[in-house]
């Protein structure tokens, strides 16, 4: 934390704190702000049961599709094909006013996705959704990392952005090993399919959250309209 110097004001002094009292700070001030802890909440939900689909890439290729690593290789570029699409969207952003909206268009994206890509028999219409689950994962971690930055006060910006990343980063380990024990428990369609669904749960829960805050309907129609 630096604050200004009053024998030098061009200067800023730096005020050293433990690294415990500096994350108690940031949960406090993340806790009391309840639209950047719904954000942070969100993120930690798609990390924890959405994002890991990913695992089982390569027993859809290997095992579903009868293919072979060149067959793996299409699925990892179509979903960084989606990525890139998304990623030079957001790049292309004038206003952070949408970031919202796109959140949520980019979860349903998202889940409606991994629903369809778990059911899928044919090789061209699973790159295909592949490809929309990298749009919708690329847009929605972007975008709440983004509306994070732009919504926080400068001093608590490092702070809240460490517990976005511990959301997001610190839950992909352990959502790789559910994702995992699902598929094998119930097969790898139906565990893909599953984190579709929470996905698609908690956006709805996300939205309706958003409306009794905001006090107004932010229905799918309004999402559509991002300018």
């Amino acid at each position: 934390m630096s604050v200004l110097n009053e024998t030098e004001p061009w200067r800023y002094t730096k005020i050293r704190k433990s690294i415990w009292v500096e994350l108690e700070e940031g949960f406090k001030y993340v806790s009391s702000d309840r639209e950047l802890s719904s954000m942070i909440l969100m993120i930690g939900i798609s990390s924890l049961f959405v994002i890991p689909f990913n695992t089982l890439m390569p027993i859809f290729a290997k095992d579903l599709f009868h293919g072979d690593a060149g067959t793996f290789s299409w699925f990892e570029s179509a979903a960084g094909l989606g990525s890139v699409i998304s990623a030079m969207y957001l790049a292309n952003l004038r206003s952070a006013k949408p970031l919202k909206r796109i959140i949520v268009l980019a979860s349903t994206i998202f889940g409606v996705s991994l629903i369809m890509l778990a059911y899928s028999g044919i090789l061209s219409l699973a790159l295909v959704f592949m490809a929309f689950g990298g749009i919708g994962m690329m847009a929605q971690t972007s975008a709440i990392n983004t509306y994070i930055q732009t919504h926080t006060i400068p001093e608590m910006r490092a702070r809240a952005i460490s517990y976005y990343i511990m959301a997001y980063q610190g839950m992909i380990p352990i959502g790789s090993l559910l994702i995992g024990w699902t598929a094998q428990a119930f097969g790898p369609r139906l565990a893909v399919c599953l984190a579709g669904i929470i996905g698609l749960c908690a956006t709805a829960m996300f939205v309706v959250y958003q409306n009794k805050r905001s006090g107004r309907q932010l229905s799918f129609q309004t999402i559509l309209h991002l300018r």
